[in-house]
């Protein structure tokens, strides 16, 4: 075995980098702006994915897989923060810059936020495992921001970068519902998520305004 196939099966165990802080989740759903992240630059935040073009600024990039990273090196490889990805393709080519996490859990069942070194409760997207990925790095509460769930006025990104046919009931069917329980098992280990998605589909955890948010934590 190469070196570099070694390097590929690395993991990294998260760290309570942030721990007691409030940390932001970028998804990439249409409400996300340049706009609304420009609100919070400068506060803990995790860019899932394409947001990551809005956010640059950002302590982590995340990311699950190899397809989103693949056409997208030169974004990964000169990122700033941290690096956290599932793809070991990622962790091959650039096995000093990415740290790499393994997911487990079933998303249909109740998660559990203490899985053991290097292990994170995996969801049913980036956008749904970056969840639990702020809570491995310690934050005392998570908002979500960019978490639509839906189709908005025909969109389904922030940006346009998927093409293809569109399964419109794919959110009802299988996003949203992958959230049960979550709330609960999120407050279990001591942290509040609360989501900041102006009309989201995802009712799992109390819902509270932008503005209400950056007043509290000011």
């Amino acid at each position: 075995m190469t070196k570099a196939a070694t390097r590929e099966l690395e993991y990294w165990s998260p760290e309570p980098l942030f721990k007691g802080e409030t940390i932001f989740c970028l998804a990439s759903g249409p409400s996300l702006t340049a706009e609304i992240c420009q609100r919070v630059r400068g506060r803990r935040a995790i860019a899932v994915n394409s947001s990551a073009v809005l956010a640059p600024w950002a302590d982590v990039l995340f990311f699950t897989d190899s397809g989103w990273y693949e056409p997208r090196r030169d974004l990964v490889a000169n990122w700033a923060g941290l690096v956290i990805s599932m793809s070991r393709t990622a962790k091959r080519e650039l096995p000093d810059k990415v740290k790499r996490v393994q997911g487990e859990g079933d998303p249909q069942a109740l998660p559990g936020f203490s899985r053991g070194p290097h292990v994170i409760q995996q969801g049913r997207s980036s956008g749904h495992t970056a969840v639990s990925l702020a809570i491995a790095l310690g934050a005392a509460r998570v908002v979500l921001l960019g978490y639509d769930m839906r189709f908005v006025g025909g969109r389904e990104h922030c940006h346009d970068e998927y093409k293809g046919p569109r399964d419109v009931e794919i959110y009802q069917r299988e996003f949203v519902p992958g959230f049960a329980g979550w709330d609960e098992a999120a407050r279990a280990v001591g942290v509040e998520v609360v989501n900041a998605t102006e009309g989201s589909a995802l009712k799992e955890f109390r819902f509270a305004s932008l503005n209400d948010i950056l007043r509290s934590a000011a």
